[in-house]
């Protein structure tokens, strides 16, 4: 039985270009998947810090055929559940780079700085 918790799910992968990081458009910005996610054990999982404005995200590398069980994870109601589910099938995997200069909020940019800073120290990765 795993700990839940509200928080951000910020899923990324490597590629060409470098770290990538999925992103899902919510009204007229991008942000990152969340809900009530399960922490198992099992799971490799980079709890970032929490954002000035009291935000919690994870961090999970993950890829396209992962998304599925990735899914799995994020609990809520099941009206609002519906919903999430149609942000991701809209979602897209993006450079760090690039998703840096999407409209998100301040916490938003606080993890994926983080993240880009714990991948790099964790797997020694050049060009992130």
């Amino acid at each position: 039985m795993g700990l839940r918790k509200t928080a951000s799910l910020i899923i990324y992968r490597f590629r060409e270009r470098g770290l990538e990081v999925f992103l899902t458009q919510q009204s007229d910005e991008w942000g990152f998947p969340g809900g009530e996610v399960r922490m198992d054990s099992d799971q490799d999982y980079i709890e970032l810090e929490p954002s000035k404005d009291s935000e919690e995200a994870v961090a999970i590398e993950g890829d396209w055929h992962e998304i599925p069980s990735l899914k799995q994870m994020l609990y809520e109601e099941s009206g609002d559940l519906k919903e999430r589910l149609k942000e991701i099938e809209q979602g897209a995997f993006v450079s760090i780079k690039d998703a840096l200069k999407q409209r998100l909020s301040a916490g938003q940019v606080e993890f994926l700085r983080e993240l880009r800073d714990v991948v790099a120290d964790r797997n020694s990765v050049r060009d992130i």
